[in-house]
């Protein structure tokens, strides 16, 4: 049965991981030795993918970092040598891993890290660990306790009995079907040794030697499934104690490790990943294309309106309406290629001051004014001794010289200049297609290739119709046996049925008209209707209030759907529903912590929250992790016991010489179930918006130029 104070600690531990140097992955994707932890975890906002394959095991590992003291993983593992449905090696099993990491400042005290390994899954890895890593340069040593699988044939007495007699026994638990934690076995029963050495060789860079104790008893990760075969009996016995490997680490890119475990096998294992918070191509610095275009206009604040559109438009900055009075400068700027405010404003108001050198004209301050969808967010007023290029970083005079304002959302319409813009506007991309079903106990992962092309058509800044039309091309999802099994509505579950149907065919992903719009200051307001998502159609509204001095945003959410028929084109199902949702978000700027809960009706007709904490970065990075909690009991909701997940976005211009707004998100659930299911919206107005407060502008102040 699931507890609201449980589900609470499952969530708040898997938020809480990770930090780095220059550390190689362990067999179950952790920062480590060769199969055991150490103290140590990866760089602050990186992100990697393991691959680990020994003789009879084949593991793959996701593994985030929002922070330099937390590590959290998500896992995939299959053994070769177990039976599943009386085949062997189909068997499937997956799990979270979380370590939490405390460098002291002592140089002479260790670090110091406490982890759950597979705290909510069906048990084949729950094992708990407290660990001490210290670090001599030339090498490292790495010593504590594990317990749960960690303890093998011997084992000692728990430490922590000296506190309770309730930390002598390990209870045998029946996970069911997983999901649930198994946070009453947490560091209890027989305790482990944990040792191992890893040394750094001197003669060839970025290579180090590991040697480990290997506490493990194989046969205790052989659980599920129907069970072992006769292949076990030969792969799993232990021989030795000792494992010893070979790590080579490229850069930040990731490791390659080749090891030998317990006396009889080879194991080899890849990393790849990258640092969030790390430019892998460098920027070109700001320096403008700059023009004197004599437009022979009668007036010199005509000629320099021209001037203006003219040179922020070949630097990629989109002038709105501008208007000249005196010596101060009002501009309202669109941007295709930065989300950082301050990055397209701050170039604006630099390009602004130079036209008006052209042309004579004396400025004292320029006020840039930030829009999106024609919707003017705030504005900034710089101070023109400010704009030069000598010295970028601007110090605390600059900042405390240029004033934020909330100012009226439609003062920019009241501009002398507005450029004559010709709707519609139509927008036309073409891009490869790939979908995926990964997790199912035949296959870990079902794949689809096709093509898809994407319109969109600007009726005007507020009013949009976009649509996405894709044909898969080549795929598997005909080896796939839809059996949603559900207790409830089948609202997700019926999934494989739309990839199956749609293969090989024209599909619509997508056809909707989106109308996006800001009535008064604060509050953004949001209908649409048509083909919503793959799954769904109907109408859809939101109403957010997100407060230009505040830290909290709230949204109301209405929609009213009907389910798509299987091969998604223009015809429905019966089945139709009614979902609200509140939704609060709130940002923490010195963390970059985003708390955000949801709480209403979900598609299948249950009641409920959803909560996510993610870390979300000003260059627009983010890793998080969520869980719901609704009224449908563990048994309805089926395998995996309630909805979780993790996810990371990732902004493509970490890997661009130049700016971009594209990202690529990666979302992963823990199962494809019914209970606590989302309308899969385009642009939300609770995650919109970002540069709208006075918080997630002052964050960027580092790009001030840039």
């Amino acid at each position: 049965m699931k507890q609201i104070n449980i589900l609470l600690l499952f969530f708040c531990i898997s938020f809480l991981s990770i930090y780095a140097s220059s550390q190689s992955y362990n067999s179950l994707g952790q920062t480590g030795l060769i199969t055991i932890p150490s103290a140590e975890v990866h760089d602050e906002q990186s992100a990697y993918l393991t691959l680990n394959r020994s003789n009879f095991i084949k593991l793959g590992v996701v593994t985030i970092t929002p922070y330099d003291w937390m590590e959290a993983s998500y896992f995939y593992y299959r053994p070769d040598d177990l039976f599943w449905g009386s085949t062997k090696g189909l068997y499937l099993d997956k799990g979270f891993n979380v370590k939490f990491s405390y460098k002291p400042k002592n140089i002479l005290l260790p670090r110091i890290a406490i982890g759950l390994d597979d705290f909510a899954g069906t048990g084949q890895f729950t094992r708990e660990y407290i660990v001490t890593t210290y670090d001599f340069k030339s090498f490292k040593f790495t010593s504590g306790l594990g317990w749960g699988k960690y303890v093998g044939e011997s084992s000692i007495k728990n430490p922590l009995s000296i506190f309770s007699d309730e930390f002598t026994k390990r209870e045998k638990l029946d996970y069911g079907k997983g999901g649930s934690l198994s946070s009453s076995l947490w560091f209890k029963g027989p305790a482990t040794p944990l040792i191992g050495l890893e040394y750094k060789l001197k003669n060839i860079k970025n290579t180090t030697i590991k040697i480990e104790r290997n506490p493990y008893d194989y046969f205790k990760f052989a659980c599920c499934g129907e069970g072992l075969s006769e292949e076990s009996l030969l792969v799993r016995p232990k021989e030795s104690d000792i494992n010893f490997g070979l790590s080579y680490k490229y850069k930040d890119f990731g490791n390659v490790d080749l090891s030998y475990i317990k006396g009889n096998s080879w194991n080899i294992s890849f990393s790849i990943g990258f640092r969030g918070n790390k430019n892998y191509r460098k920027k070109e610095k700001f320096s403008p294309k700059l023009e004197n275009i004599d437009y022979k206009q009668n007036s010199v604040k005509n000629e320099f309106y021209l001037d203006l559109l003219h040179n922020l438009n070949q630097n990629k900055l989109y002038l709105q309406t501008a208007n000249l009075d005196n010596k101060i400068l009002n501009v309202s700027i669109e941007s295709a290629d930065h989300i950082n405010p301050v990055i397209y404003s701050s170039r604006t108001a630099y390009i602004a001051n130079e036209v008006a050198k052209f042309n004579n004209i004396k400025l004292d301050n320029i006020e840039t004014g930030h829009l999106n969808r024609g919707i003017k967010i705030n504005s900034a007023k710089y101070h023109t001794k400010d704009l030069n290029l000598v010295n970028r970083k601007p110090d605390i005079l600059v900042k405390r010289r240029t004033i934020l304002e909330n100012s009226d959302n439609n003062s920019h319409n009241q501009h002398e200049f507005k450029p004559t813009v010709q709707f519609p506007v139509i927008i036309n991309n073409l891009s490869p297609d790939i979908k995926t079903h990964v997790g199912s106990p035949e296959k870990f992962m079902y794949t689809g290739i096709g093509i898809k092309a994407s319109t969109e058509i600007q009726f005007n800044r507020n009013l949009v119709f976009f649509s996405s039309i894709g044909r898969i091309i080549e795929d598997n999802f005909d080896e796939k046996v839809s059996e949603p099994n559900s207790q409830l509505q089948e609202v997700r579950t019926q999934i494989v049925d739309y990839l199956q149907e749609s293969s090989g065919d024209i599909y619509i992903d997508r056809m909707e008209i989106e109308h996006i719009a800001s009535p008064i200051n604060n509050i953004y307001t949001k209908v649409s209707f048509g083909y919503l998502e793959s799954m769904y159609g109907g109408v859809a509204a939101e109403v957010m209030y997100k407060p230009f001095k505040g830290k909290v945003a709230m949204s109301l959410e209405l929609n009213r759907v009907t389910q798509r028929a299987f091969d998604q084109k223009f015809t429905f199902s019966k089945y139709k529903v009614s979902t609200q949702h509140f939704n609060v978000a709130y940002y923490h700027p010195k963390t970059n912590v985003l708390a955000k809960w949801s709480f209403g009706k979900y598609l299948a007709g249950d009641k409920g929250y959803t909560l996510d904490l993610s870390r979300r970065m000003p260059n627009g990075w983010q890793a998080g992790v969520w869980f719901s909690n609704t009224n449908v009991s563990a048994v309805q909701f089926g395998e995996g016991s309630f909805d979780k997940g993790f996810y990371m976005n990732i902004p493509l211009n970490l890997f661009s010489k130049s700016y971009s707004k594209n990202s690529q998100g990666v979302s992963i659930r823990s199962m494809t179930r019914d209970g606590a299911q989302k309308l899969e919206l385009r642009n939300r107005l609770i995650d919109s918006f970002y540069g709208a407060t006075y918080n997630e502008f002052n964050e960027n102040w580092f790009n001030y130029l840039d």
